[in-house]
């Protein structure tokens, strides 16, 4: 990584509203969780609070109430100015940088809801659930579209896919959720995760990367007490 992108790694954190969270963005991962390959017709969303962010190196809880955590490794896309209702052609001058996300998930949780036919707002809420790297600048990724990126647990890895087997490319997430809400300066958008999603453990350690050598974050998995 250059000097200029590690200063500006230290000085640029999440300062947003919000995240935007989409699913079923890639085609492996939709046939891993039960579905089909194909694109859905529009992008599926759903919002995390900023009370489940925490920053790189900072411990991973899982809740007593969760038996079954599992690992989202995702690309965020940090929204730069004002969106509301924003051409896909326009989208990416709305982009300010990037970070590298998970988006941690109690699948024990989410599989009773979805079987209910009930909101699975809890499985990806809960404090900690959301790590996030600092951000990269725009400028210092070439294509968002063609980066690396892994998750590994105690050294195995256990994802490894590329952003451009997105289905709904970064344009288009843009487009469609600032029509539904606005998108504030701040904002990240969590772009959807790649096959390989499983389980993780207290005691057991989640390192990821983006592009390479691009970003690099590492949590700890704790039991809470």
């Amino acid at each position: 990584m250059s000097a200029a992108v590690g200063a500006a790694l230290a000085r640029a954190r999440y300062s947003g509203t919000k995240l935007v969270a989409i699913g079923k963005n890639y085609a492996k991962h939709k046939v891993e969780m039960g579905g089909t390959a194909e694109r859905l017709e529009q992008p599926l969303f759903f919002l995390k609070p900023n009370s489940s962010v925490i920053p790189d190196g900072a411990p991973i809880v899982r809740p007593k109430a969760v038996t079954d955590l599992h690992h989202e490794v995702e690309l965020g896309v940090v929204i730069g100015k004002r969106a509301k209702s924003v051409p896909a052609a326009e989208a990416m001058s709305y982009v300010s940088g990037y970070l590298l996300a998970l988006d941690m998930t109690a699948r024990d949780l989410q599989a009773k809801a979805k079987a209910a036919g009930s909101p699975w707002t809890q499985s990806k809420c809960y404090d900690t659930f959301t790590p996030l790297s600092d951000i990269v600048p725009a400028s210092a990724v070439a294509d968002p579209h063609a980066l690396d990126l892994t998750l590994a647990i105690d050294g195995v890895v256990k994802q490894n896919g590329n952003t451009r087997d997105m289905l709904h490319k970064i344009p288009d997430l843009i487009a469609f959720t600032s029509t539904v809400m606005t998108l504030e300066p701040g904002d990240v958008i969590l772009t959807g995760t790649p096959e390989g999603v499983g389980p993780v453990l207290p005691g057991q350690t989640i390192t990821a990367t983006l592009g390479g050598d691009l970003i690099t974050i590492k949590h700890a998995v704790v039991q809470e007490e």
